[in-house]
């Protein structure tokens, strides 16, 4: 069987209500075509993703979703696809991001 990605990055990321830790992530893009990222778990408020428009595009700065996480769920979404993690307001909240890039025929 031949996989259509060459290559895969994962890593889990943390965010925690405290001050001296990390709330949010500011908008930005993936190198990655394409990338996965699934709400672990933990209690937590806040920490929705809000997306704009394609990296490169006329919208790209444009809010255009917010997607609230919920743990055990997930979205797959475009690397190019500018986004960021909006602050959490309390708890703590875990998630698996993964990357992947490659040729698709």
């Amino acid at each position: 069987m031949r996989s259509c990605c060459s290559a895969q990055h994962a890593s889990v990321v943390r965010y925690n209500a405290y001050a001296s830790e990390q709330r949010g992530l500011d908008m930005h893009h993936d190198d990655s075509d394409v990338t996965l990222n699934v709400c672990l778990g933990r209690n937590f408020t806040g920490a929705t993703l809000s997306f704009c428009g394609g990296f490169g595009k006329e919208d790209h700065r444009k809010h255009v979703h917010t997607y609230s996480h919920a743990v055990g769920r997930g979205i797959i979404h475009l690397g190019s696809h500018r986004h960021g993690a909006d602050d959490i307001v309390s708890g703590e909240r875990y998630n698996l991001i993964v990357w992947s890039t490659g040729t698709y025929r």
